[in-house]
């Protein structure tokens, strides 16, 4: 899982009190993998925190949910981004950010400096998304390609949600640019139907389809909120129906939940439709409570008795 972490602050009364915790989508990724396949696969997040307390407190939580911290770098000079969930009386969230200086951007140097380079052969999965790939610089995105590509030589398989943000990129063009390389180095993608609607102004499942098997991705699950979910596989095409959740609590983490659920499904040996099955009854259980990351013993609750 290579991706950004950051401290998250929500508001938690009317008072105006804040709840801190930790959440960033790849991150959150990993933890429902983890949940989900338990013992049966290690977990592992390369990222980079600071050297501060609050980076401390975020690896103990990655000790509580079993990831590996392997490839998890420290950095004295910078720390973890930072941002608020405003409610406003409608409950309506918006967020406001403090990322220019994560630490998590210095990833590439510190990849660059790492003299034990073949730590990284052992790892048989890599996933990224949008928001992974739009915090690194110019320069640092061409050394991330780089090293994609290295571990695919290697037979690593390559796993991409574009998860695109407007606010990260300096412009949409910049963003397709970068999203057409990774589709490019990918073996499996799990883009959602507002991503290329905003940014290739895509407006079907079946669009989105066309334009990505046309790279000969070979498993393409196009995600669509609470509607049916259409998959590419091989080139063949199945619409597969999932059951909407009645009682909606927090969307955050919808589509991180469903990429945990399906990757780990996959790893299971599930076809690509259970798998599917199985990712939305993992999201529709991790929207009906609040927050990104849910209480461990609620989700195992309701999805150990999937597996």
């Amino acid at each position: 899982m290579i991706g950004e972490c950051m401290i998250e602050l929500s508001q938690n009364n009317e008072l105006g009190e804040y709840k801190q915790s930790f959440a960033g989508d790849v991150f959150n990724t990993g933890v429902y993998i983890k949940r989900c396949l338990k013992d049966s696969a290690q977990v592992s997040f390369l990222s980079v925190i600071g050297e501060d307390k609050l980076s401390t407190q975020f690896l103990n939580l990655m000790a509580n949910e079993q990831i590996n911290s392997r490839y998890l770098y420290r950095c004295k000079s910078n720390k973890m981004g930072l941002y608020i969930i405003n409610i406003d009386q409608y409950g309506e969230r918006t967020f406001d950010y403090w990322r220019e200086n994560s630490a998590a951007r210095q990833l590439m140097q510190l990849i660059k400096q790492d003299s034990d380079k073949m730590a990284f052969s052992s790892v048989t999965t890599l996933f990224f998304s949008g928001i992974s790939i739009a915090i690194l610089s110019p320069d640092d995105l061409q050394d991330f390609w780089k090293f994609i590509k290295c571990r695919r030589s290697q037979g690593c398989q390559i796993v991409f949600d574009p998860n695109y943000r407007p606010a990260l990129w300096p412009s949409p063009e910049h963003a397709k640019d970068a999203f057409e390389i990774a589709y490019s180095l990918s073996n499996v993608v799990l883009p959602g139907v507002d991503d290329h609607k905003n940014l290739y102004n895509h407006q079907t499942a079946a669009e989105i389809a066309s334009h990505l098997e046309a790279k000969g991705i070979g498993e393409i699950i196009i995600k669509n909120g609470d509607l049916e979910v259409l998959v590419s596989a091989r080139g063949r095409r199945t619409k597969i129906d999932i059951i909407p959740v009645t009682e909606v609590v927090d969307t955050t983490s919808a589509g991180d939940a469903f990429n945990g659920g399906y990757l780990s499904a996959r790893q299971n040996g599930k076809s690509v439709k259970d798998a599917v099955i199985y990712a939305a009854n993992v999201a529709g259980c991790v929207i009906q409570h609040k927050g990104a990351i849910v209480p461990k013993a609620c989700f195992d609750t309701a999805i150990t008795p999937l597996v």
